[in-house]
């Protein structure tokens, strides 16, 4: 049932990105008057069609993909349903600034969408750390829970007995920096520390053991840091710098994948991986988890796109743009040959990174 369960919430997140990114190709083709056969969800076999005024809506059977076909584009020459469609309502007859708009419209759905949910999220749900070092939550069983530390406990002063080290702490970056061995001045797997807290407008020191761990390199205490809700300016400021420090780690990757290919490849994922974070997000149960990496995906998507790879948006763009500098149509085959040829390289790595998809998942 929960495979079932992921398996849809899957499909759904990458349903309604496709769908968005096409529908900004077909909307901004429509606005400048431009002739679209057909607007398909999906590929492979077709599961329904309805006939509009002129396009074609269709729903087909796999849903990983989708396209719009406009008359004018390179590989829709020999398409005899745009024979008779007049230059002015092609691709082709549509000036440079108004080609770039709808080969880019796409993209731009795509960060609409992730700014749509992160602001949505943002305005709902959306939490900040509070300023100071605040108790939110304790783990049970760990060390500050079992020495009796409370809720909203706020820490003021960290000390090792045994190396008369101390620190003052005002936020919760400060508590994690006093907690490292050479703040404390100590160098064991456990430390005795004393923490002094303000409980009430009073002072309580509260002894404690604390364990070492490797992956933060600090020792722990098992609390959470405490939150509260964002106001409105913070909730739009926080969904822009969200949405360029996902965009940032994106260009990020992509620098790597180029300079070491080798290496950045074997960290990639395709459709296989994609959904193995979909079910472990699905498990959370949280439904703003699941927004989230919607977003996220829809971004990833968007800057791929934008990649001056033949088949894609930022080499039909590219395209457009050279085109208008020498007033002149670049040769079709040329062009089609080129997007076949960017469509088989972006294959061919989807088809190694869903073989590390694989092999991963059956080790």
């Amino acid at each position: 049932m929960s495979f079932i369960l992921n398996l849809i919430v899957f499909f759904l997140i990458i349903g309604v990105i496709i769908t968005l990114h096409e529908f900004g190709h077909f909307i901004a083709a429509k606005f400048f008057n431009v002739y679209c056969g057909s607007f398909s969800i999906g590929m492979g076999p077709k599961l329904y069609e309805h006939k509009g005024k002129e396009t074609k809506f269709e729903l087909r059977a796999l849903p990983i993909g989708g396209f719009v076909t406009m008359a004018g584009e390179a590989d829709q020459e020999d398409n005899e349903e745009f024979k008779n469609v007049p230059l002015e309502r092609t691709l082709k007859g549509k000036r440079t600034y108004q080609k770039v708009i709808i080969f880019l419209a796409g993209v731009f759905m795509n960060f609409v969408l992730a700014l749509v949910i992160m602001l949505s999220l943002n305005f709902t749900v959306g939490r900040l750390p509070v300023n100071e070092a605040r108790v939110g939550s304790l783990v049970k069983g760990e060390a500050a829970a079992k020495a009796g530390m409370k809720k909203d406990d706020v820490i003021i002063n960290i000390e090792s007995p045994v190396s008369n080290k101390s620190s003052l702490i005002s936020s919760y970056e400060d508590m994690n920096a006093a907690l490292t061995k050479k703040e404390l001045g100590v160098d064991g797997d456990t430390a005795n520390i004393n923490v002094t807290v303000n409980r009430k407008s009073e002072s309580v020191v509260i002894n404690m053991n604390v364990k070492f761990d490797e992956n933060q390199n600090k020792y722990v205490l098992g609390i959470t840091e405490a939150t509260r809700r964002m106001n409105f300016t913070e909730s739009i400021r926080n969904a822009f710098s969200t949405l360029g420090a996902m965009s940032v780690a994106i260009f990020e990757a992509l620098e790597a994948l180029i300079l070491n290919f080798t290496k950045t490849v074997k960290q990639m994922s395709g459709p296989v991986g994609i959904y193995q974070v979909t079910a472990q997000v699905t498990k959370t149960g949280s439904i703003a988890n699941i927004f989230y990496l919607m977003a996220l995906l829809s971004v990833n998507i968007g800057i791929f796109n934008l990649l001056p790879i033949p088949g894609l948006d930022g080499a039909q763009t590219l395209f457009a743009i050279i085109e208008g500098i020498i007033h002149r149509e670049l040769p079709v085959n040329v062009k089609y040959t080129l997007q076949i040829i960017g469509l088989s390289l972006i294959l061919l790595l989807m088809v190694i990174v869903t073989y590390q998809d694989i092999t991963k998942l059956l080790r």
